[in-house]
């Protein structure tokens, strides 16, 4: 059945979040909105020509409209293809589970959003963690250094070895746990002729390069209005959110998808929450004390607002969210003063 994948690498990996919580929806409830689950089918071939998906069963299934929404895999790192542990399915937590046992060694490659959740799941449940990371500081494509290093502190306060900028790994003795992002799963896309560039190419609406064909979620690299650039995020809350725009499209109604992606993560005490689609910055504002929570880093390139990651300060970057997608005119000054509600930056 579907589920979410967020607490993957959050709750149901510490074990504060039970395996019957992690349905996307009730079964019924695709029963009564008259969804048919194919569960256990594979598609071998879309049909594209003839609007008619063979599946490996040798079942065929017509179409007036189809929607490839295959998501995306664990990228595998050279050398660790078989014996690293990668974390993208349910499957691939119960194992990670099974090992994160206290006083276990636990051996981490990347120090993005999976491998620092991982680390922070593995010393909270008693294991001795180290991560590799061949960036300066964690995260820093998307949060830049200062924001990384605090990321950095806070796991070494945790008991955690942070190893950076590393470009020759050493001998690590498993488990090893890799998480060096994610790749797209074209190959059905490919196979149908459809323009494929680091993703699935579709408009702001989800249609493919082919009549008729749609595809929503991360295998997706989507035109975003808003920020007037070709995107395509890895997290959650995009896939889905940009799912209900393709759906309505689909259907002949709604408006296209023009939302600022956010997503969250869990870290020991702290929440981090991000809005922004990871762009390029000139400029950061940081209201509050960086380093003391709550506080909340703004990311701007020639004086736009174009991303907010706020650590234990949600209502800041929900607000911040607000903003850009209003395109609102907002100073630094404003940004950087907590007394200031940047909801009045809103026409």
């Amino acid at each position: 059945m579907p589920y979410e994948r967020p607490h993957l690498s959050k709750g149901y990996l510490v074990g504060t979040v039970a395996r019957d919580r992690l349905g996307l929806r009730p079964g019924g409830q695709y029963r009564e909105l008259g969804v048919e689950l194919m569960l256990g089918e594979r598609v071998a071939e879309i049909g594209a020509e003839r609007h008619a998906a063979e599946l490996d069963s040798g079942r065929t299934v017509s179409w007036d409209l189809i929607c490839i929404a295959t998501g995306s895999s664990a990228r595998r790192l050279a050398g660790f293809e078989e014996r690293g542990l990668y974390l993208r399915e349910l499957a691939d937590a119960d194992a990670l589970r099974e090992v994160l046992t206290e006083g276990m060694h636990i051996n981490i490659i990347g120090a993005g959003f999976i491998g620092c959740e991982v680390a922070a799941a593995a010393a909270q449940r008693g294991c001795s963690v180290r991560v590799y990371e061949t960036l300066a500081q964690p995260l820093a494509r998307v949060l830049g250094l200062e924001l990384g290093a605090y990321v950095a502190d806070v796991h070494r306060a945790h008991g955690v070895g942070v190893h950076l900028g590393v470009e020759t790994l050493p001998e690590l003795p498993a488990p090893v746990v890799v998480g060096i992002g994610s790749e797209p799963r074209i190959e059905l896309a490919k196979a149908a002729g459809l323009h494929v560039e680091q993703g699935i190419v579709v408009d702001e609406d989800g249609r493919t390069s082919a009549p008729d064909i749609f595809a929503a979620g991360d295998v997706t690299r989507f035109w975003s209005r808003l920020y007037e650039t070709w995107l395509r995020v890895e997290h959650f809350q995009t896939a889905q959110r940009q799912g209900f725009a393709v759906g309505r499209a689909m259907a002949g109604t709604g408006d296209a998808y023009s939302e600022v992606p956010w997503f969250w993560s869990d870290q020991y005490d702290l929440n981090l929450q991000y809005a922004g689609a990871a762009l390029a910055w000139d400029e950061i504002v940081v209201r509050g004390s960086l380093g003391i929570p709550p506080f909340t880093a703004f990311y701007l390139d020639a004086g736009r607002l174009i991303a907010a990651a706020g650590i234990n300060d949600h209502h800041t970057v929900a607000r911040a969210r607000r903003v850009m997608e209003a395109r609102a005119a907002i100073t630094t000054d404003q940004l950087a003063d907590p007394r200031f509600d940047l909801r009045r930056a809103l026409p």
